[in-house]
Order: structure tokens, then sequence, then C-alpha cells
């Protein structure tokens, strides 16, 4: 086993004397009457926030919280061609000896606090199958090492999960993912598919079914026109979110340097960044300040610092390196932001698909079937992109009927029902 070593979270002082220094010096721009969100987060908003970091958010007595609540570690592995990385894990066992162990991925704005809602649901076993959870801080994000060397991409991501799993001893599991989780589970599966037996997903972009991408998918998209009014409604809000709603992705993607030091060195650039996106991307969700403060003290607080979250973006779009395209059999392994989407994984792999009434990009379901074997859909009402924090028990319930008894995964791992 590799050296597995205890974590407590432990801000420095002059960290936090730091911050409180920035907050006390802030200063806001100016604001046209009545533009509410049109234009991003309004100043209202803003001022509150700023005031409350500085004068009555208590960071210790959160981390003190979580250190508390969390069996935290840190778990080396080595990366291809990046060497070793301590990786920051949430790891709690249900006590069941058939528990079903699951790698919940975050994305970004997302970070390892999602899990802690969905934790206590998936390991008591009290009402469907077990859980052991492992919930890894990505590289880059929280408190796992930052990466000093271009070319860290989707598959370095994948194979570093990977092996964070085979360091807790855990040769076959499932895995639950949502925004950069997605991707990075479906990449996974490309790589790693003799050890992953069920994915559930609650974001799940994949390509339009172009004719010459998938003939058949076009010709039964064709069969099923006119759309339901619920399928339009779908597709609207993703060419919506597409035309209009991605302008970060596109900045991330490109310039994630520039952009960095607004997320570095000034604590309110960073917390407008996240908080635009906790707000819009949620649906309903009454977020109160100090959940909203909390979130955005892990990036401010993490061991890479919060412009090193951005960069997976980069990577993720960027152009195969020419170490990926070595033919002497040592090639590092890529795969592209693209590859990931339009990916199909192999079939003994069954895919469940969770699709929350607000997230970002929504398609008719019979179009996820591009992922792979995905053998089971469900339209929820309600809930938004953070569907483990927003919606805790539906995520859940949805992802134990997956593995459950009457489930379309059930038994996925021999002798891991989960009962």
């Amino acid at each position: 086993m590799a050296d597995i070593t205890p974590f407590t979270i432990a801000v420095q002082e002059e960290q936090l004397d730091q911050l409180n220094q920035k907050l006390q010096l802030a200063t806001f721009p100016d604001e046209i009457d009545a533009v509410g969100w049109d234009m991003g987060v309004p100043l209202a908003d803003m001022k509150r926030l700023v005031t409350a970091w500085r004068e009555t958010f208590d960071w210790r007595a959160q981390e003190k919280t979580l250190n508390d609540q969390l069996n935290q570690y840190t778990v080396p592995v080595t990366v291809d061609g990046f060497g070793e990385l301590d990786i920051h894990v949430v790891h709690h066992r249900s006590g069941k000896n058939n528990a079903i162990p699951l790698l919940f991925i975050h994305g970004w704005p997302g970070n390892f606090l999602e899990a802690t809602k969905i934790i206590p649901l998936l390991t008591r076993g009290d009402d469907g199958p077990a859980f052991n959870v492992v919930a890894p801080s990505l590289p880059n994000f929280g408190f796992s090492r930052g990466v000093q060397k271009k070319g860290f991409g989707l598959a370095q991501y994948a194979e570093t999960l990977h092996k964070v799993m085979l360091a807790l001893e855990y040769e076959e599991y499932v895995i639950q993912g949502g925004d950069w989780g997605s991707m990075i589970s479906r990449t996974m599966a490309r790589y790693y598919s003799r050890h992953i037996q069920a994915i559930h997903v609650n974001f799940a972009p994949v390509p339009p079914p172009y004719p010459w991408r998938a003939p058949l998918r076009f010709l039964q998209s064709l069969m099923s026109v006119p759309f339901s009014a619920k399928d339009r409604g779908y597709i609207a809000r993703t060419f919506e979110y597409l035309m209009k709603g991605n302008a970060y992705m596109k900045v991330q993607e490109t310039r994630p340097q520039t952009l960095g030091y607004s997320l570095h060195d000034s604590p309110v650039g960073l917390l407008a960044w996240v908080y635009d996106k906790l707000h819009s991307w949620s649906s309903d969700y009454q977020w109160t300040d100090e959940e909203i403060l909390t979130w955005v003290s892990i990036y401010y607080f993490s061991r890479a610092g919060p412009t090193a979250s951005t960069r997976i973006y980069y990577e993720a779009s960027a152009p195969v390196p020419e170490s990926a395209k070595s033919k002497d059999g040592d090639a590092t392994k890529w795969t592209s932001l693209e590859q990931s989407i339009g990916g199909t994984a192999s079939d003994h792999i069954r895919f469940a698909v969770a699709q929350f009434k607000d997230e970002l990009v929504q398609w008719p379901t019979f179009w996820y079937g591009a992922m792979g074997n995905v053998v089971r859909t469900t339209e929820f009402d309600c809930g938004g992109h953070f569907a483990a924090w927003e919606v805790p028990e539906l995520l859940v319930a949805d992802l134990k009927e997956f593995l459950g008894k009457e489930g379309a995964a059930y038994g996925a791992i021999a002798g891991k029902a989960g009962y």
C-alpha cells in the first residue's frame, strides 16, 4: 500500500492575516441602476459578502468542522511524466464488507465539499446499497498538490484518480461525477475499463447525432421529429449556454494565466468569479453566506492557489502534445475534451445519466447513447449543476436505484452488492 497519511486542514495564520488585510483594502466598481444579475454579480451582494468575509466569517470554525466531520488523507501517486503527486482524499468506509467502492469526482468551480452532503447518505446503507466513498481533490484543486509542468490533461487526471483507487486497494469500482467529473470518468473508462464497472453522471455533454458520426442515432432523431416540448427546451437551454453562458470557459481555455493574476491576488476578484457560477448554475438553491465563503476560501487557501484550478480548461482543449505522438511505445496518454465528449466506452461499463432541471447542457435523453452502454436516464424537475450540494437526496436515490437490487447495474462488482 502507498504511504497514505492522515491529513488535517491547517491554514497558516499568516494567510488569514493577509486575507484580512486585502479585504480591508477592497474597493468596488460602480453599477448601473436596476441592472440586477444582467451584467454579473450585483454590487450589493459583493459588498455584503466581502463585509461578512472580513467581519463575521470564522474560517477556523469551518476548518474545525471539516476536520471533525471528514476522514482525510494524502495519497501519493506517481503520474507518468509528472512524478509523484500528493493527492488530498476524503475517504469514508461504510463498515459493510460488501460495500460498493465509489469514486466521487468534482469539477470546477466545485471541490471536495460537494461530497460532504452525500457521504452520510451513501455509507449508511439502510435504504439501499452501501458505499465506500472516495472523494479526492483533483490535482491543482483544494489541498492536492499542483502540477508545475505543461501537458497535464484529462488522461493524466484519469491516471491520477485511478491510481488513488488502487492505492486504497480498490481494484474494481464505480464512479459518480458532474462537470469535469463526467469528462474524467469517461476518460477513465477509456483507459481503465477492466477496473470500472459502472458510471453515474449528472452532467453529460455529448455531440448531437450528426449523420456522419452517428447515422443510427441520426435516423432515430429524424423519426422522433418533432421533438417534444421538453426536448426542445433542453436543446434551447444548451444552445443558450453555448452562445451566452460559457465566456468563462473560453477565457480559462485560452488565457488562464492572465485571469490568474486577479484570482490569486484579489480575494474579491476570486469571490466574484466563483460566486457568479454558484448562483447562476444552481436551481433555486438558497446559498448562505457561510456556504459561499467556505467554498471560496477552499480555493483561496488551496495548496496550488486558485489559478491552478483553471488550467484544466487549457490543458483539455490544447493540441495533442508531441510526447503523445511518439511512435516508440512510450507515448504520453492524451485525451482531449472533444475526444472525451465524443468517445464511446466499452459496452461492459454501464452508464446512468441523471438530468436535473437547470443543468447547463441538456439533450433529449436518447442522445446520451453516444457515451456507450447507457442503461438508465432520469429526468428531474428540480436541481441544477451542483446536484450533490443542491439536491443530495435525489442524486443519492438515483445512484442507489441504478446499483440497487432492481437496478440496471446491480451486481456490477462481484461480491460488492452493497447490502
